[in-house]
């Protein structure tokens, strides 16, 4: 799998739940959201890419993605980071992958609730 592509991986994850589609629809956005987006929404971003090494060659490709779950609702999007969470925290098959959450923060910008979650992904 070509790790620089993670972010397709995570976003088919995310749209293929049930409980975020009932929520936001196919509202998951790359980087930004559209300047027009009303409700709430899902906005994601590989931040990092991290390659270990041995003598014996590239051991661990690491990229670093932000989930960040927009809302005009201070619960709503506490509510969605938990089900992001609940879904993407754990080991995958299809593609093999494992995904860490590493950091969490919240923010508040342009009437919106934002909560921030970093993924680590092996």
């Amino acid at each position: 799998m070509n790790k620089l592509k993670i972010t397709t991986e995570v976003r088919s994850i995310l749209l293929n739940s049930p409980e975020i589609f009932e929520l936001i629809g196919e509202r998951v956005f790359p980087l930004v959201a559209p300047a027009d987006t009303d409700g709430d929404f899902i906005v994601y971003q590989r931040d990092g890419y991290k390659i270990e090494s041995t003598k014996m060659g590239r051991c661990i490709d690491k990229p670093m993605v932000y989930i960040n779950t927009v809302s005009d609702d201070y619960d709503r999007s506490q509510d969605l980071a938990s089900i992001v969470y609940e879904l993407l925290e754990g080991d995958f098959e299809s593609p093999n992958m494992r995904i860490r959450l590493e950091d969490s923060t919240e923010d508040y910008a342009d009437g919106k609730y934002i909560q921030v979650l970093l993924f680590s992904i092996q």
